[in-house]
């Protein structure tokens, strides 16, 4: 493949993945801020439920529209790479919060003020691993899985054409 063509080809899927992890982001933003903002959970359980709650719709958006696959999920191909990919800054983002949150320790007593830090902090803990994931799921996970398609759809198309119309 032609070095433009790869480039461009990664431009389209980080711009797509950056809306995708935009929406899910939304989605953990929220549930962290109800769950610790309004719920008065704690901060690991709230960025534990924040992880997962944008876990799904991050997965959707990236294998359905960013990558643009079709077809049944492959557990071992997809989504156990996916998990392990996305634990790591999971477990990153709930780690720094809940750090944060216990060096706040009662300096910060407004319960509105301590959640919008915490809202904070848990969204930025993503940017240090966000080019690291993408690397990470276009290699491992969906990118992998697109080239096996397109690999097989070009098998596939090349053993519908009889051997003496090939070039």
């Amino acid at each position: 493949m032609p070095r433009q063509l790869i480039q461009s080809r990664l431009a389209r899927l980080f711009t797509r993945f950056a809306a995708g992890t935009l929406v899910s982001t939304a989605c953990s933003q929220l549930t962290l801020v109800l769950l610790f903002g309004v719920l008065d959970a704690s901060a690991a359980v709230s960025g534990a439920m924040a992880f997962v709650a944008g876990a799904v719709p991050n997965f959707l958006i990236h294998r359905f529209w960013t990558w643009r696959l079709t077809g049944p999920v492959a557990m071992r191909r997809e989504l156990v790479p996916y998990l392990a990919v996305i634990s790591v800054s999971g477990l990153v983002a709930v780690g720094i919060t809940t750090c944060v949150d216990r060096l706040l320790g009662n300096t910060v007593a407004d319960h509105m003020w301590r959640t919008a830090v915490i809202a904070v902090v848990y969204g930025l803990s993503y940017l240090p691993v966000f080019v690291l994931k993408f690397a990470l799921l276009d290699r491992l996970v969906f990118g992998a899985e697109y080239e096996r398609t397109r690999w097989r759809r070009a098998r596939d198309s090349r053993s519908q054409v009889p051997t003496s119309t090939r070039a």
